[in-house]
């Protein structure tokens, strides 16, 4: 071999090389090459507790880890049955949701937090001029909230539970949040848990009161919303659930840090103004998930019955 044909051969062996490395270093390509399902189908509904995953998907935080994730609102069908039966591949549902689900025969993963309450987030109202004065007052009369077996519920009971009182007298009543106030004034219900977005309008128009601020005191940073997959999921696509781990890791701190860039979410995928948006109390986005906050919601599950004294709690929780 002559000498040009020698540095020729070199030359290309050293390119082949670099190239090579430049592929390795990537960590988009490292990523991209391990995700088993890179198509990712995330359950939603239209309302702030999502906001993280609209801003991880804006910003480009799924797509770094090789993943194309599209938001799609889930229907009336539980959040649980509905990644069960594959509509989803992840999908947000109540920590209250998540510990009776893993109670009840579904092994549910969670991927990460979505949002805490904290004080402001949700009030049970009276009418302005109800001789309902206090939580205790609440016995015997019918209140409107969400959904059953949520925080409103849950954390009501376990405060009445506390003063030795029969919660169970409480007649409780699902009802849409837009409904709460207006019923409430015509008498429908006697108090009803309204949570933001609605709250904050709520209060300004006026006749109505607060009885209780449901994430004050105790209950401030109260975990509300998680993002799980089934454990069938999980076992299947390790390196997609590491994926969706390590870009939610992202949403949630770059949200934490930015909570201007989540109020600017809201608009987008729910029916509050950009107005309106600025306005109201904000939940808290933790800057990193904690499972074992969930405890907390375990232990009032655990003391108003709602769970079994032996109830099994996943080793996520109880250890991180």
């Amino acid at each position: 071999m002559n000498l040009e044909k020698f540095f020729n051969s070199l030359l290309r062996s050293l390119l082949l090389s670099s190239c090579v490395t430049i592929a390795i270093a990537s960590p988009t390509t490292a990523f991209a090459a391990q995700v088993e399902k890179p198509n990712i189908t995330f359950g939603v509904l239209p309302i702030t507790n999502y906001a993280v995953v609209y801003l991880s998907v804006k910003q480009g935080f799924f797509q770094e880890e090789g993943l194309n994730v599209t938001p799609r609102m889930m229907g009336t069908a539980s959040a649980v049955a509905s990644i069960e039966g594959g509509d989803f591949d992840i999908a947000g549902i109540t920590w209250t949701l998540f510990l009776l689900s893993n109670n009840h025969g579904f092994d549910l993963v969670p991927i990460s937090e979505a949002d805490r309450g904290v004080p402001g987030n949700a009030m049970f109202m009276v009418k302005a001029d109800s001789p309902i004065k206090t939580t205790s007052d609440l016995l015997g009369k019918k209140v409107g909230i969400v959904s059953l077996g949520g925080a409103c519920d849950y954390l009501l009971d376990d405060e009445l539970n506390q003063k030795g009182l029969d919660f169970k007298t409480i007649g409780y009543a699902p009802i849409g949040v837009p409904d709460m106030a207006p019923t409430i004034l015509r008498g429908g219900i006697d108090a009803a848990c309204i949570p933001e977005p609605i709250l904050t309008s709520v209060k300004q128009q006026g006749g109505l009161r607060p009885v209780m601020d449901l994430f004050a005191g105790a209950n401030d940073r109260w975990p509300i919303v998680g993002f799980d997959v089934t454990a069938q999921f999980a076992a299947a696509n390790p390196n997609t659930v590491a994926a969706l781990k390590r870009a939610l890791a992202k949403g949630l701190k770059f949200a934490n840090q930015n909570p201007d860039k989540i109020r600017e979410m809201y608009p987008t995928y729910t029916t509050l103004k950009p107005g309106d948006a600025q306005k109201i109390t904000m939940s808290f986005n933790p800057p990193e998930s904690d499972f074992t906050q969930v405890k907390r919601v375990a232990d009032v599950m655990i003391r108003i019955g709602a769970l079994p004294p032996d109830a099994k709690i996943p080793r996520e929780i109880q250890s991180q």
